[in-house]
């Protein structure tokens, strides 16, 4: 079974040596990702709005494990403050109102930056037809 490592250039994935998704057969993990522009935290404690770019930078890394956002079978979704989890679960379900794939939601203490109150990890399976050709998007 073939491994495809996916970075999507950030300079944490550099200097803690991870990547941002990695792809073996019709699995894909992605990491946790926090929002980042440019280098930057992304709208400073604003969790929906740091919701939307998450899955935007986990939509391009799933497009490049030749999968999409459909693909998911299962969101984990960090907040440091569960106060905001209806604002985030209301960017979920915009997202994956149709899709439904698994969800967990959960409070902690910190993420590595203090401007980031949202990270979301996931786990995506594509269809077998596309197994065979990793450049497939669906």
């Amino acid at each position: 079974m073939t491994r495809t490592n996916i970075s999507s250039g950030g300079k944490m994935e550099e200097d803690y040596g991870y990547s941002r998704a990695v792809r073996m057969g019709n699995t894909i993990k992605v990491a946790g990702t926090c929002a980042v522009e440019d280098g930057k935290p992304y709208a400073p404690g604003d969790a929906a709005e740091q919701t939307r770019k998450i899955f935007a930078t986990i939509a391009a890394a799933l497009e490049a494990a030749g999968a999409s956002l459909g693909d998911i079978v299962i969101n984990r979704i960090y907040l440091t403050n569960i106060e905001d989890a209806p604002a985030v679960g209301a960017v979920h379900g915009e997202i994956f109102g149709e899709v439904k794939p698994a969800c967990t939601m959960m409070g902690i203490g910190a993420l590595v930056l203090p401007e980031f109150v949202v990270e979301i990890e996931c786990e995506a399976m594509i269809a077998e037809e596309a197994h065979e050709n990793p450049g497939t998007t669906h």
